[in-house]
């Protein structure tokens, strides 16, 4: 069943004003709700977690007085109206928001990749990467009250790392990302204490470029999902491809496979199961302009065995960003191009054998979702974005319980 909803709002903005505060929500409208924060720059929502009562949300936005971008940390109430003052990452350079993770404690982390401020890629005033630094894993840990408790860096001099997504380890934490350090782009792997220090790391690649999207930690390890341009010889099928790479407790690989066709194939989310892992991205079709949300259930014992795949679209571009399971399947979300160069957020549910229970379509306005949550009560809550290219806020969804607004 597709359920398109077309909405309209922060059109018309107060570009000093953070939150859009005439989109305040009352209680009687708590089931479903969508607001805007951001200036009407380009400002990305990048995850989002229930805490105290309400929401945390990570983002990456435009610094208001420079080209550079910024992570920022938002608190609000369960109605999703903004709570004290943002919390603002900001090195001097390009920073980018990862993702959020609670913790056992109460608190939470959040992980992002900022510049290394000090280390700048060339001294030459006249090199075009003169106003360019290299870039750190960046680390920090909030308290049950929503205070810092410590931050970190992970980096070596004269080499990028992103940090991507990171998991709860069996002790400490598993972070999931990219590094340059061998010259191309590899996956890149760093386990670190509950304090923050780092433990050990590992890289994952070919001779071209790969990196991570997300982490899983399962029985037997760690598995990694990401995108590939040539993890190894035996792939070959195309430009980019889904990537999936199982590894032990120390970090050492135990299995790889990729999946994809002559086009370009993007893998972004994971979850486990009882016999299998499942994940979703996108996949291009063979004329190589559009593409599908691509949904696939492989073997937990063999990352070969393909156990169902499917694609969801209508032959425009449209892609999976994030899954989580439910008590009937699997739930999707991402964007869903409804024209040329427009897109909305789009939220599906599919049952434990990947065929389609319902999807529906939310927006006209160039929105997209980059992470969804389950609530306690049943409902979700998404975050993403919304506007034009160059000037979007973002944008956070509560659907209920059928995911709709």
């Amino acid at each position: 069943m597709k359920q398109i909803i077309k909405y309209t709002c922060g059109l018309i903005l107060i570009l000093t004003t953070f939150s859009c505060d005439k989109l305040d929500i009352s209680s009687i409208q708590a089931d479903s709700f969508i607001k805007l924060y951001g200036s009407g720059s380009k400002e990305i929502g990048v995850d989002v977690k229930s805490f105290n009562n309400g929401y945390i949300l990570l983002a990456t936005t435009t610094h208001p007085n420079r080209e550079d971008t910024d992570i920022v940390l938002i608190k609000t109430d369960k109605y999703g109206n903004q709570k004290g003052d943002v919390d603002t990452i900001d090195s001097g350079g390009d920073d980018v928001a990862g993702k959020l993770l609670l913790t056992d404690d109460g608190g939470f982390i959040i992980i992002g990749t900022i510049s290394d401020t000090t280390n700048r890629i060339s001294d030459d005033v006249n090199n075009l990467d003169y106003k360019k630094f290299y870039q750190d894993i960046y680390i920090a840990k909030y308290n049950s009250g929503g205070e810092i408790d410590w931050r970190d860096t992970v980096g070596v001099k004269d080499v990028n790392e992103q940090a991507k997504a990171i998991k709860k380890a069996q002790t400490g934490y598993i972070i999931a990302g990219s590094t340059d350090r061998n010259g191309s782009r590899d996956v890149y792997l760093v386990k670190i204490y509950d304090s923050g220090v780092f433990d050990w790391d590992n890289t994952f690649g070919g001779d071209k470029d790969d990196y991570a999207s997300d982490i899983i930690m399962h029985a037997d390890g760690y598995l990694i999902i990401g995108t590939s341009n040539g993890y190894d010889s035996f792939t070959g099928l195309g430009k980019f491809d889904i990537l999936l790479i199982k590894t032990n407790f120390t970090g050492g690989e135990t299995h790889s496979h990729v999946y994809g066709g002559i086009y370009n194939d993007y893998g972004n989310s994971v979850v486990e199961t009882n016999d299998g892992f499942v994940f979703t991205g996108s996949k291009e079709n063979i004329i190589g302009d559009d593409a599908d949300i691509y949904v696939a259930k492989i073997d937990k014992e063999n990352l070969l065995e393909i156990i169902w795949n499917k694609s969801f679209g209508d032959n425009l571009y449209d892609q999976g960003f994030d899954i989580l399971k439910n008590e009937n399947g699997f739930t999707v979300a991402g964007n869903y191009e409804i024209s040329n160069g427009t897109s909305a957020a789009y939220f599906l549910n599919i049952d434990s054998e990947g065929n389609e229970l319902f999807e529906n379509i939310l927006g006209s306005y160039n929105q997209s979702v980059n992470s969804i949550e389950r609530i306690s009560d049943g409902s979700y809550i998404m975050i993403g974005n919304s506007g034009q290219e160059g000037n979007e806020m973002i944008c956070l969804m509560k659907l209920n319980n059928d995911g709709e607004l």
